[in-house]
C-alpha cells in the first residue's frame, strides 16, 4: 500500500502561529488606522525642515491613510508567495524526513517569522505616523529606533537559528548533464527545489524547475521594483 501522494509541504506549526499572528496585526492596524482617519486634519504633513516643523502636505486620502497596512499586506503577500514556492513539491506523506522537504519546510518557517516582525512593526509605524499626523511633528517616538534595532536583531537570530537547523547537506553524487557553468543544478527531473551545492557545503536550487525562476522573478521585484513604487508614492507632496 503506496502512502498518500502531496503537491505541497505541510508548513509546521510556527509557521502557521507566524501567519496567523500576521493576519490577526494586519487586520489590527487597518482598524486603527480607519478608526483614526476622522480625527486626522485634512492636509498630512509629510516633510519637514531641520526644526521638525512641517514644509510638505498632502491631502488626507483613504490610501494615503492606510499606507502602513498597505505596506503590511504587499509584506504578506510577497512573503506568502515566497513561502508558498518554496513548499511546492510532489512528494509522499512519508517524504517528510526527507532532507529538501525538511530545508523547505524550515526556509518557510523562517520567512513567516521574518514577515510577522516587520509586520508587527508596521503597527508601531502606523500608531506614530498618525501621531506624527495629529501633532504636525517630524517624530515617530523615541521606540521607532529601537524597535527596528529589534528588528533587524530578531531576523539575523531567526535566520541564524534557520541555519543551524538546515545543518550541512550530504553532498550528491555528482552527474555532469545536471550541472550548468560549474555550479548551476538543473534537473527537470529531480523534484527536489533545495538541493546540495556539488561540494556540498551549503544549499542550491533546482533550476530545472520553474519554481527557481519565480523565486527569482519575485526576488527582482522586492528588491528592485518594489522600493521603487514605495518611494515614489511616499514622496510624492
Amino acid at each position: 500500500m503506496t502512502s498518500a501522494r502531496r503537491r505541497i509541504i505541510r508548513p509546521t506549526l510556527l509557521t502557521w502561529i507566524a501567519a496567523a499572528g500576521t493576519l490577526g496585526v494586519i487586520v489590527s492596524s487597518a482598524v486603527f488606522l480607519l478608526g483614526s482617519y476622522s480625527s486626522l486634519p485634512d492636509l498630512l504633513p509629510v516633510k519637514f525642515n531641520i526644526r521638525s516643523h512641517p514644509i510638505g502636505w498632502q491631502y488626507k486620502t483613504y490610501a494615503r491613510v492606510l499606507m502602513p497596512a498597505i505596506v503590511q499586506t504587499a509584506l504578506a503577500i510577497v512573503l506568502g508567495s515566497i513561502g508558498g514556492l518554496l513548499l511546492s513539491r510532489a512528494h509522499h506523506e512519508t517524504d517528510a524526513g526527507v532532507p529538501d522537504v525538511v530545508a523547505a519546510s524550515t526556509a518557510v518557517e523562517a520567512i513567516a517569522l521574518v514577515g510577522f516582525t516587520w509586520v508587527a512593526f508596521q503597527a508601531y509605524a502606523a500608531a506614530s505616523l498618525v501621531d506624527m499626523w495629529q501633532r504636525s511633528r517630524a517624530d515617530l517616538g523615541d521606540w521607532y529606533g529601537w524597535l527596528t534595532a529589534v528588528g533587524i536583531a530578531a531576523s539575523i537570530a531567526i535566520g541564524y537559528r534557520a541555519h543551524r537547523r538546515l545543518g550541512r547537506p550530504v553532498p550528491r553524487a555528482f552527474v555532469a548533464e545536471h550541472w550548468r557553468f560549474g555550479h548551476l543544478y538543473k534537473n527537470p527531473d529531480d523534484p527536489a527545489l533545495f538541493v546540495p551545492t556539488r561540494d556540498g557545503t551549503r544549499w542550491t536550487l533546482n533550476f530545472g524547475r520553474p519554481v527557481a525562476a519565480a523565486l527569482l522573478g519575485v526576488a527582482l521585484v522586492v528588491g528592485v521594483v518594489a522600493p521603487t513604487v514605495i518611494l515614489g508614492l511616499l514622496l510624492r507632496a
